[in-house]
Parts: structure tokens; C-alpha cells; sequence
């Protein structure tokens, strides 16, 4: 491709991908900055409305590859694996203390593909990549953050606490009932189901207003040597290792893509929430999300102008 192929195809992944996306997360880190806002009222709102509106109606509706569905779960299963033992290692080596090392883990394997993954794809690869963006959230969301509580919760009964934390996630029921629906043809229809897509549907800019907020809270000026380590390995090691498993489980086309994306996605935002729920180093969980936000501003591009 001639350089100015190479700027143009840039252009367009800035101005129609990613553009709406920053012009969100600004508009909500804007938001937190001039206004007494509370960011924990909102996420809760989408946490336990918004987002299983979101999957609910998406698992009845979205067309899936069930091939391609299984080889994304393999997908999953094998990055979150691999960046979770790499962490562990690279953790162990810099002689971190159960707490930061525990830490560690949480930001490496629990990835933002949710508020920050789900538009990106959307906008990027439309309703096809969507519905696989949609697939390895609900992996991530659940397998990840159950290993997550468990890590910081281990001591204290954690492996009942993991499973009780996330039997209690919104999105879990929301999932089965969706399976459960498009399975057995019983779902609600006419304005009712309307009113629980649109519901859903307001998931998507609410998430990126939440993001924003959360960012304009962080200060990433504490534990800078781990921060960096962190960044580096979850922004460099996790598209590296997504394109290794997707192409070793036979991904292709739009589904290989989007797995690439989402496995290369910054440290999410819920993190923090879990850190500070446990107290367990909270500022640095904060700075490797901000950290990791940021960097993704320079990596996310490259990635989607090499995958179109």
C-alpha cells in the first residue's frame, strides 16, 4: 500500500471508529471534571439495567457462527490463560508482594472489551463483529472476574466469594435467559421487547460517558515502575499472544479480527471496583487502567489499519 493509501485508510479508522468513541469518553471525563457527578450511581445503572438489557436482547437476535463461536471461546480461554501466567511470572520475578502480584494478575487478564470493546468493534466490523465482541465480553466478564475476586479475596474464603459474586452478576441471568429465549422461542414481543432493546441499545454511549468518568478520577503517579511493567505486557505481549491463538484455533475473517481487538483491549475499568472492594492496591489497579487507556490510543489504530 503507497503511503497515501496508508494515510487514508488511517484517516478512516480515526475519524469512523475511533472518533465517536474519544468524543464519548471525553464528554464523560469532561463531565466528572466540571460537575459533582457520581460515577459509582452510573455504573450501577449500567450494571444492573443497561448491560443485561444489552445481552439479553443481543443473544436473541444477533446471528451467530456457531463454528466461529466455539473457536472465539477456545480463543478466550487460551489468551486469558497464557496473559494470566505470564503475568504471574513477570509478577514473581520483580518480587512483588501477594497483594501487588495478585493485583497484577487482575489488570492483565480483565480487559476493557465491554464499555471501551463492544462499540470499538461495533462501529469498526458492524453487527457481525459485534456479536463476536459480545461473545468474549461475556467470557471475560464472567471467568475473568470470578478469577479476579478470587485473587483478591484468597485467604478469606475466596473461592466462595468468587462464586457468589458472580452468581450475583446481572449479566449472568441475563445471558441464560437469553439462551433460554432464543431456544425456546418464548420472549417477550411487540412494544415490550422494544422497550428492553432500546433499554440495551443506550448500553453502548453510557458505557463510553462511564469510562471517561472513571479516568478523570485516576491518579497514575504511584507504583510507576509496576504500572509501566503492566502496560507493557498487556499492550504489547496481549495483541502479540491474540493474533498467536487466533490464528492457532482457526479463526478467520471478521471473527479473527475482532478477537485480535478484544484480546488487546486496555485493563478494564472494573477493576478498580474490585480492588477497592478488597483493598488491594487501588492505586495501582487506577494507574494500570489509565496507563493502559492511553497507550491504547497508539496500539488500538495500528491494530484495526493492519487487521482492514
Amino acid at each position: 500500500m503507497s503511503d497515501a493509501g496508508i494515510l487514508t485508510s488511517l484517516g478512516q479508522v480515526l475519524i469512523q471508529v475511533l472518533a465517536p468513541i474519544g468524543i464519548m469518553v471525553a464528554a464523560g471525563f469532561l463531565l466528572r471534571k466540571r460537575l459533582t457527578f457520581g460515577t459509582r450511581s452510573i455504573s450501577r445503572i449500567v450494571f444492573y439495567i443497561l448491560a443485561p438489557c444489552l445481552v439479553y436482547t443481543s443473544i436473541i437476535t444477533l446471528e451467530f457462527d456457531l463454528d466461529a463461536s466455539w473457536r472465539s471461546l477456545a480463543f478466550a480461554s487460551l489468551h486469558m490463560a497464557t496473559m494470566g501466567a505470564l503475568a504471574f511470572l513477570v509478577a514473581r520475578k520483580w518480587n512483588n508482594g501477594s497483594g501487588l502480584g495478585s493485583a497484577f494478575v487482575l489488570c492483565t487478564i480483565l480487559l476493557n472489551n465491554g464499555n471501551y470493546g463492544l462499540p470499538l468493534n461495533l462501529f469498526a466490523f458492524g453487527p457481525e463483529g459485534f456479536s463476536y465482541a459480545l461473545i468474549l465480553f461475556i467470557f471475560n466478564s464472567l471467568v475473568g472476574t470470578t478469577i479476579s475476586i478470587y485473587l483478591l479475596a484468597r485467604g478469606h474464603n475466596g473461592g466462595r466469594v468468587a462464586l457468589r459474586r458472580t452468581l450475583a452478576t446481572p449479566i449472568v441471568w441475563a445471558m441464560a435467559l437469553g439462551f433460554l429465549s432464543r431456544f425456546s422461542g418464548v420472549a417477550p414481543t411487540g412494544s415490550m421487547f422494544e422497550m428492553i432493546e432500546l433499554t440495551g441499545r443506550s448500553a453502548i454511549p453510557v458505557f463510553l460517558i462511564v469510562l471517561g468518568m472513571s479516568l478523570a478520577q485516576v491518579d497514575f503517579r504511584t507504583n510507576l515502575q509496576s504500572v509501566s511493567r503492566l502496560t507493557a505486557l498487556r499492550m504489547l505481549g496481549g495483541p502479540a499472544v491474540a493474533i498467536l491463538f487466533a490464528q492457532l484455533v482457526g479463526l478467520s475473517g471478521v471473527a479473527r479480527s475482532v478477537a485480535v481487538m478484544q484480546g488487546s483491549m486496555p485493563t478494564a475499568v472494573n477493576a478498580i471496583v474490585l480492588s477497592n472492594e478488597f483493598e488491594t492496591t487501588p492505586d495501582f489497579v487506577a494507574g494500570s487502567v489509565f496507563a493502559t487507556t492511553i497507550v491504547s490510543i497508539i496500539t488500538l489504530p495500528a491494530l484495526l489499519l493492519w487487521l482492514t
